[in-house]
């Protein structure tokens, strides 16, 4: 999230730093080329005042013309920068409620492991191996993880070496990692 607003608040940034230097530059401009123009009428030169001021008007023309582009970019910008700050809200609220629902699934995750022990704990370790045995290995190892040392122990007993030593493995503090 914090990435995402630091990219917005830098292409905001450059976008309205483009619009300033922009206009920076058309008044240099306009300062340099009406010098230019008024030098005929002020020297002396073969053009008449009329037609410097007819091109003064040109200038003024395309300076307003290309105002009024910068004014509608910059609309453009306003607009495309508010659906992008709509759409960060919305993202930042869909991330919420999903933090949210991922919460709820774990704890009702947790819940179901917690009854599932209680049930294996009550069973004869007899009863209980074989069932266990057939069910996916990560469940086995949450649910071996919840019972009591001593029924973990005699339900390992009634199940094939090779799967008890696995679920041994898995559980050891390494994860069963050599």
């Amino acid at each position: 999230m914090k990435t995402i607003l630091i990219v917005s608040t830098l292409t905001f940034l450059v976008l309205f730093g483009t619009i300033i230097m922009t206009s920076g530059m058309l008044e240099n401009a306009v300062t340099g080329r009406l010098g230019e123009l008024l030098a005929p009428v002020t020297g002396g030169g073969d053009k008449t005042l009329d037609e410097t001021l007819g091109r003064l008007a040109l200038e003024r023309d395309a300076l307003q013309r290309q105002r009024e582009e910068l004014a509608l970019r910059g609309s453009a910008l306003d607009v495309e920068q508010k659906a992008f700050d709509e759409a960060q809200t919305r993202l930042q609220s869909l991330a919420t409620q999903i933090a949210a629902a991922q919460g709820v699934l774990e704890a009702t995750h947790d819940a179901e492991i917690a009854k599932l022990a209680k049930v294996y704990e009550a069973m004869k370790p007899a009863s209980a191996a074989p069932i266990l045995a057939s069910l996916d290995m990560e469940i086995v190892l949450e649910i071996m993880s919840r019972l009591k040392d001593r029924q973990a122990a005699r339900i390992l007993a009634f199940m094939t070496p090779a799967l008890a030593a696995e679920i041994s493995a898995r559980m050891s503090p390494s994860g069963g990692s050599s």
